[in-house]
């Protein structure tokens, strides 16, 4: 994990994959930390970490200032030796990218935590998305707030009707305890109902680089 400075963030890159099975854990890490060092040297770069789910799956997880920085560090990283020597580790056709362009004035990557919840979906109408905001708002200050566990939390939006919500806690089991709380909340159901069903995905990931 590094991080080079406090700014507000506008752009998230999550890109999940699996290492090959000959690497260790200790290996990835290693390529990791050595990677996040030329990463901090990229314009506009914030935060970087490597978290993991229960699905034996990785994933980096990069912060920048604009949108913009997300397309310039993907073109710099590609010349970068410690970039390639990373790339070796994992199995290409895992490999997942999802740039979110961050719907939240004045977000911040929180100073602690050790989870990261994940989920993406479509709305049923896509002329909704104000009224996603506004309850993502509601929730936040409803329910998520009241506890202790949340450190952060956005709405990103990944593509056209195509959204995430990003949730950032300082335990895995209270994150996904007050995750699934949503279902009998009254501040967090209209949320669900705004969505497609068919289209929701969601993971947690824990940190460990």
């Amino acid at each position: 994990m590094i991080r080079v400075n406090n700014n507000f963030a506008k752009a998230m890159e999550f890109t999940s994959f699996k290492k090959k099975d000959t690497i260790t854990d200790d290996e990835l890490i290693n390529a990791i930390l050595q990677f996040e060092i030329q990463l901090a040297k990229q314009n506009g770069f914030i935060f970087h970490c490597l978290v993991r789910n229960f699905k034996n799956e990785y994933a980096n997880v990069l912060f920048v200032e604009n949108f913009e920085n997300l397309n310039d560090i993907e073109t710099h990283l590609m010349q970068i030796p410690e970039a390639q020597n990373f790339f070796k580790l994992i199995e290409k056709q895992s490999i997942k990218i999802e740039f979110h362009h961050i719907q939240k004035n004045n977000f911040q990557i929180p100073l602690h935590f050790s989870c990261i919840e994940c989920g993406t979906f479509s709305l049923k109408n896509e002329s909704e998305t104000n009224q996603l905001l506004s309850i993502s708002n509601t929730i936040e200050t409803n329910y998520l707030n009241t506890f202790e566990n949340t450190s952060e939390h956005f709405i990103g939006k990944i593509k056209s009707n195509k959204f995430s919500e990003i949730t950032f806690g300082k335990t895995l089991g209270q994150t996904k305890k007050i995750c699934f709380g949503y279902f009998q909340n009254p501040f967090c159901t209209p949320l669900l109902e705004l969505a497609d069903e068919n289209s929701m995905e969601l993971d947690f990931w824990y940190l460990i680089a």
